[in-house]
């Protein structure tokens, strides 16, 4: 999905992504006249300078209100539905299947009763597994990636224990093939079920319901960049609160419930955060330590203690030589497989193209690929003849240049099918960073040429999670370089994984 015909212009050397994670390498003191914090110096000895800032009601006023927004700790029960009714979904289509014609069916299998029984242990038990392994923690979450890891593998894990189970269970043989059948369609169910949930969240969130209340404390570029990102996402369900002039930050946690405190400074004593969290009213404070060194697209740190010094340890990437050989050998034969499949879909959708608008079939234009070589990305077309191929792209579905078919295609991902022949010849990838064109490659900064260490994808981290939350163009390069950084089959397939709801949902513009 990487945006059919969708010439993207002026984002050469985009401003990073803010994340714990991934900040920007120098903190700039004072780059914003709103930004009040306590800059580099211990936050509860030096308060945030800034403008007068909207006074907060003591805990005594804003119980009520605190009450009602800390309500988000009840949304896992949003997860734990879709994930109730998917599970539930996927137990029967893998009986009914098994049951069809297109198996050899004993008389055995027929027994309902049987199947609801390990139906209602396998729920109980994902529950159980889940919790036990963090899936239901309400976190402020931008990524999906590390929950659809844990989701994954904690389905894994109860295929094991139900197959086990249905070996030690003596009064009945249970079908293996039905449970096989079952966690296939629960990898695939589950998915959508958790992104439908999201939906649900984010609605809930954007109409000011359920919302945590965050502080961010601090100076600088870092804190800026963040704090504009909250703001461009009111489904994070985020109630962003100001330390006012003057004040004591720890006075200001004892009077004032906070759910999550972001701390932007690279001298922080530790007891100064024991005491910031000592006198917080809210006893399930969070503190956010930021770091002050950015561009670090690690998911997995390891860290580290040593007489009284906390350190962070950056492991070298281990050599992916054979991960990439298997990556190719996957492309290669998924887009064989799919091309072959797809090939009625394939003239349909031509002559209907052709139908739709006058011009060609096909939208050809020259990107770079891996190692800075330039190929022809092959596409749909999604927009009428005389649209000037290098003007800015769409941001909305009535864009006038779209034809009508061109609506379709670009919000189904459909227009991306013939990329299938691009991963084919070795020129993309199925999951990989968003294919550029060579005059905006030629603006990279040192940093962002990395991105041309990786084979493009026609779906990817940008194409699924910053398209779905409708950020701009211009914030793909940092999702590319945490894909980069990050590579692994386990983690394309993840990518693959929430690229079908996405699709399903018709999420693309």
């Amino acid at each position: 999905m990487t945006g059919p015909d969708r010439p993207d212009v002026g984002h050469a050397n985009p401003p990073p992504r803010t994340v714990v994670r991934s900040t920007p390498s120098a903190p700039r003191q004072g780059a914003d006249p709103r930004d009040g914090g306590a800059g580099d110096s211990p936050p509860a000895s030096r308060p945030p300078d800034g403008p007068p800032l909207p006074s907060v009601p003591p805990a005594s006023v804003a119980g009520p209100a605190w009450r009602r927004l800390s309500s988000f700790h009840f949304l896992f029960l949003l997860p734990a539905v879709a994930d109730t009714l998917t599970l539930a979904a996927s137990g029967t289509l893998a009986y009914l299947l098994r049951t069809s014609s297109w198996f050899e069916v004993d008389p055995y299998l027929r027994n309902p009763g049987q199947y609801l029984l390990m139906l209602a242990a396998a729920i109980v038990l994902w529950h159980m597994l889940l919790a036990w392994r963090g899936g239901y923690v309400n976190r402020l979450l931008f990524f999906r990636i590390d929950e659809l890891l844990v989701q994954f593998n904690t389905s894994l894990l109860l295929l094991t224990i139900l197959m086990a189970g249905t070996f030690l269970y003596k009064q009945y043989d249970y079908s293996r093939l039905i449970l096989f059948f079952s966690w296939m369609f629960f990898v695939i169910l589950g998915s959508l079920g958790r992104q439908i949930s999201h939906r649900v969240r984010e609605a809930i969130h954007r109409r000011g319901w359920a919302r945590r209340r965050v502080l961010l404390v601090g100076k600088g570029e870092r804190r800026r960049l963040f704090r504009a990102r909250l703001r461009e996402n009111p489904g994070l369900g985020v109630h962003l609160l100001r330390l006012p002039p003057g004040g004591n930050l720890a006075d200001f946690l004892a009077a004032t419930p906070v759910d999550e405190l972001f701390l932007f400074s690279g001298n922080i004593a530790y007891e100064n955060v024991w005491v910031l969290r000592e006198r917080s009213c809210n006893p399930d404070l969070v503190v956010h330590l930021v770091p002050p060194f950015g561009n670090l697209y690690l998911r997995h740190l390891n860290g580290g203690f040593f007489d009284g010094t906390v350190m962070i340890s950056l492991d070298s990437p281990p050599a992916r030589r054979w991960m990439l050989r298997a990556k190719r050998l996957i492309d290669f034969v998924v887009a064989a497989c799919f091309l072959v499949v797809f090939a009625p879909l394939f003239l349909v959708l031509a002559v209907l193209v052709r139908l739709d608008s006058p011009g060609p079939v096909l939208f050809r234009q020259r990107r770079v690929g891996l190692h800075g070589r330039e190929f022809t990305i092959l596409k749909f077309r999604s927009m009428f003849r005389d649209a000037d191929p290098y003007a800015e792209t769409p941001v909305e579905r009535a864009d006038p240049r779209i034809t009508r078919m061109g609506t379709l295609l670009r919000s189904s991902g459909l227009d991306e099918l013939p990329q299938l022949w691009n991963v084919l010849v070795g020129e993309m990838s199925l999951v990989g960073p968003r294919p550029e064109m060579p005059f905006i490659v030629a603006g990279y900064t040192p940093l962002e040429t990395r991105r041309l260490q990786a084979r493009p994808g026609i779906t990817g981290l940008w194409q699924v999670y910053a398209r779905t939350a409708n950020l701009p163009i211009h914030h793909h390069v940092e999702f590319d370089l945490y894909y980069i950084e990050n590579m692994s089959l386990a983690l394309d397939l993840m990518i693959l994984l929430d690229t079908i709801p996405t699709l399903i949902l018709r999420t693309g513009i």
